[in-house]
């Protein structure tokens, strides 16, 4: 039974029935663990049990599951007190049949999700090996089968590497041969792309199917399959989660390899731990008050960090409910922030997002709605009341947008700063009031547990300033809330610029099987961000990349160097620079100077488009591309990119490339 509105909306303009919403609370049954739930999530026996036994249960009068909650809890509490580590599969028991994650085809509970993840496991340790350590490649869609399938390898004691349909297969073969793959695993409509890949490089490939995640059927007692192998009985005097890892063993554990550009042009597969995910979980859900009262709307892509650890690990960490779209589309994003024709348990409160989203959003914003008064007021109206937080990253935010999405909604974007190797380091305030604003341009300041430096240009010994999110009183909370806060330090008292350097237990581990490249990246413990930033009245901003060859576009972070490399095969190139020019959409756009091999005959741009979609990803191809004779070096061979950039703007007009 799930609680309705009075009214729906039918369409973008019904205002009138937004006035009379029943704002009914979630019904308790969604909220809460079944007695039916744990009889087969606990055991200390791992075997089977069959349908005699099972028709012989009885409920105990004596079963509390609010005090079954409460032993779970203390279980965990316990074993992170001794230096354990309690995944986020594990965590899922603490909420039961509550919804984590909707998408196209449903909705799936955390008890559902967990069984399912456990089933799949099984698989995963017959090839691999329980708690082996192995890489495990996986190509998902963005919905419920990219969980079971991350739960699933972590249940296991595997590595998880996720790989993204949107890459061309060159790259997904770099990925599985590079992290020595030992198990692809592949959702079944995804098959064509990843099966030809585990026949090349002879890898065991299983598939995700949804139908792996039980069902909840109608007078069962429990959420498994009657036939289900792995159905175990309730034990009341010792919690024991079966098939799965202990807290030790995560304690001491890989978690998981992102990729990642880098200047040398190939990605670089980035080591993150479980300690590493448990301290970016611990930092950001505090930080950003994320709880199991949130419902997080999910459009981001699912092979770097923002878009995994996040939009996903995060808000499923603490119990809060997902709802996934398979890709990012300006009216179906709208319609689910303005809770169109949907159940109130599916209104939004926390949404995450990178510049370029927020800018395709305003464009819709200014297409479909500017022009209807009652429209743009409710819409700024309901955002700034029921959706609590929005937040955006991954690239600079430009300030013209930061602006105009507080005129549209209300809402002031908090800006963050991370990357792939550090984690999420700088946040703007969650709480705002007269100390503390989320300031445009700006990243704010260090998260818990993270420590921030800027030294002198080229010089790590001269810190000018150090900061570090620490537990203590006012930035992160409320002031009479003794949590988080920032440590002390006397104020500089003029701006300062310089290299930004990160320490703490969100930094990475080691770049895979690089040992020399990850030494490079870290001076005394800290880690080289690369980027140069600022510090001025309080709050750190990112005054750029110090490396021109890293490119920030809609989010993505891309590497010229290896566009470069893929576009120099093509026959009829001889020399190519690829650059990176302003863009208020989409932070930077990738743009290429091009030397032809016949001088006489420029390329067409549309056959090189058709050419290259087997050798880079679509978001990589330059959208500005100019022809050009000559490409000046020094006599190091090396292009100086910021005098190549006047080039765009001085001589014969670039041809825009299709989109």
């Amino acid at each position: 039974m799930f609680l309705r509105r009075s009214r729906t909306i039918t369409n973008y303009f019904n205002v009138c029935a937004l006035n009379n919403i029943n704002n009914g609370k979630t019904c308790r049954q969604n909220l809460i663990i079944t007695e039916k739930s744990y009889k087969c999530l606990y055991s200390t026996n791992t075997a089977p049990i069959n349908s005699a036994t099972r028709s012989q249960q009885t409920v105990s009068d004596e079963f509390n599951e609010v005090d079954y909650v409460k032993r779970l809890k203390k279980k965990f509490e316990d074993e992170t007190r001794d230096n354990g580590i309690i995944p986020p599969f594990k965590r899922a028991l603490l909420f039961g049949s509550k919804i984590a994650v909707k998408d196209a085809k449903g909705e799936t509970s955390f008890a559902r999700l967990f069984l399912g993840a456990k089933k799949l496991s099984v698989k995963i340790s017959n090839i691999c090996g329980s708690g082996a350590s192995a890489r495990v490649c996986f190509l998902c869609p963005n919905d419920v089968q990219y969980v079971l399938a991350q739960w699933a390898t972590w249940f296991s004691g595997q590595i998880a590497v996720p790989l993204s349909p949107r890459h061309p297969v060159e790259l997904l073969e770099y990925y599985v041969n590079d992290c020595d793959a030992s198990l692809l695993v592949c959702a079944a409509e995804l098959e064509h792309i990843l099966e030809p890949i585990a026949k090349k490089f002879n890898k065991p490939i299983i598939f995700v199917e949804r139908s792996d995640i039980p069902e909840m059927t109608e007078g069962t007692t429990s959420l498994l399959d009657p036939k289900a192998e792995n159905v175990v009985q309730l034990s009341q005097s010792n919690l024991v989660i079966t098939g799965a890892q202990n807290s030790k063993f995560y304690a001491d554990s890989k978690a998981m390899i992102l990729y990642t550009s880098g200047t040398t042009g190939r990605p670089k597969g980035v080591v993150l731990t479980h300690k590493n995910l448990n301290a970016q979980i611990t930092s950001l859900t505090n930080a950003w008050h994320i709880d199991d009262k949130d419902t997080v709307l999910h459009v981001l892509p699912l092979h770097h960090f923002h878009g995994v650890v996040n939009g996903l690990v995060c808000p499923l960490n603490v119990g809060s409910k997902l709802i996934m779209l398979p890709q990012f589309e300006s009216s179906n994003v709208w319609t689910y922030l303005l809770n169109v024709n949907m159940p109130m348990r599916d209104r939004i409160s926390l949404f995450m997002a990178v510049p370029t989203i927020y800018s395709l959003l305003i464009q819709e914003y200014d297409k479909i709605f500017s022009q209807n008064s009652q429209m743009t007021e409710y819409i700024k109206s309901h955002c700034k009341n029921k959706i609590r937080l929005m937040i955006s990253g991954s690239a600079p935010l430009p300030e013209t947008v930061f602006n105009r999405w507080y005129e549209i909604t209300g809402h002031k974007l908090l800006e963050r700063y991370g990357m792939t190797e550090i984690g999420m380091a700088l946040s703007n305030p969650y709480i705002q009031d007269k100390a503390r604003d989320r300031r445009p341009g700006t990243v704010g300041n260090p998260l818990p547990f993270v420590e921030v430096k800027i030294t002198e240009s080229g010089n790590p010994k001269n810190t000018l300033i150090q900061r570090k999110g620490e537990r203590g009183r006012g930035f992160w909370n409320k002031i009479d809330t003794p949590l988080f806060d920032v440590s002390p330090q006397a104020e500089p008292s003029e701006p300062i610029s310089g290299d930004l350097y990160i320490r703490g237990p969100t930094v990475f581990q080691e770049y895979w099987n690089k040992p020399e490249e990850t030494k490079k990246e870290f001076v005394d413990g800290w880690f080289k961000t690369g980027d140069t930033a600022g510090y001025e009245n309080g709050y750190f901003k990112i005054l750029g990349r110090s490396s021109v060859d890293i490119i920030k576009s809609g989010g993505y972070k891309l590497s010229a160097l290896e566009i470069e490399s893929k576009l120099l095969e093509h026959p009829k190139i001889l020399d190519v620079a690829v650059l990176a020019l302003p863009d208020e959409t989409w932070g930077s756009k990738v743009a290429a100077l091009v030397v032809c091999r016949n001088q006489e005959e420029e390329i067409d741009v549309n056959e090189l488009k058709e050419w290259s979609k087997s050798k880079i990803p679509s978001y990589s191809f330059p959208t500005v591309i100019k022809f050009t004779k000559l490409i000046p070096k020094n006599a190091m061979g090396k292009v100086n990119k910021r005098d190549l950039i006047k080039e765009f703007s001085e001589k014969k007009e670039p041809v825009e490339a299709p989109q």
